[in-house]
């Protein structure tokens, strides 16, 4: 074979490499992109992915009993929600979304008042077997709001299931916020919606003192977070 012929050789030899590992870039490139798309990329679901704004127990309380399941839905259930001024104003926005629902909020509205609405709806029998409670009284701070925070999470009955929310825009508001978050930690059926973290993403939704809604989207993301709050809530054993 004449040295012509041979570098031609070479250069068709090179060519055809080049255009398979481009083929293979090319497809290794396409399989990839399909499986990052994959909800079970990395081996778990999005839908697994944690929601830092919202905790929950696991699937067993502090006594071992088993608490909730997959058959659980909020939906089934009526809600019953205590609030201060911020529920008060995001009521409309909560009710488009959470329609089952009993709201009574009112202003400067505090844990202690939460506990004798709750023991009220209690002896009086409003309150279902199967109901879902949702607490939103952590801005108007007492020097017994953590104790007045135990004693609810204490009134719940077998069945029902409770919300509770945190509060934003005090230092005053840590200690119960503290005590608020570890709660899932020893009841399954106590589930934290961390309105403090959620409004700190969007702190501009908030007025000049930082504590109360400006406009109406913040409404809307205060009322968010109590539905998905409902959407991993589960019940006392």
């Amino acid at each position: 074979m004449s040295g012509k012929n041979a570098k031609g050789s070479d250069k068709t030899a090179i060519t055809i490499v080049l255009i398979a590992v481009i083929f293979v870039a090319v497809l290794g490139g396409s399989i990839f992109f399909q499986l990052y798309k994959s909800p079970d990329f990395h081996g778990f679901s999005k839908d697994a992915v944690p929601d830092p704004t919202v905790s929950y127990g696991p699937g067993e309380d502090a006594t071992g009993g088993t608490s909730g399941g997959g058959s659980y839905s909020w939906e089934n259930h009526h809600v019953f929600i205590i609030g201060d001024s911020l529920t008060q104003g995001a009521k409309k926005e909560i009710e488009k979304v959470v329609k089952n629902s009993t709201i009574d909020s009112k202003v400067g509205r505090n844990m202690s008042t939460g506990v004798e609405i709750l023991r009220g709806w209690q002896d009086s029998g409003i309150l279902t077997e199967d109901a879902i409670i949702v607490i939103c009284l952590a801005h108007n701070i007492t020097g017994t709001t953590v104790d007045d925070a135990q004693t609810i999470v204490d009134m719940i009955e077998p069945g029902q299931s409770l919300i509770m929310m945190t509060g934003h825009g005090s230092s005053s508001m840590a200690p119960a916020n503290e005590f608020i978050r570890n709660l899932p930690n020893l009841y399954a059926y106590v589930t934290v919606a961390d309105w403090d973290l959620t409004i700190k993403q969007s702190p501009s939704l908030l007025g000049d003192d930082g504590i109360h809604i400006a406009g109406n989207q913040g409404n809307v993301l205060y009322a968010d977070l109590i539905l998905r709050a409902l959407e991993v809530s589960k019940p006392k054993p």
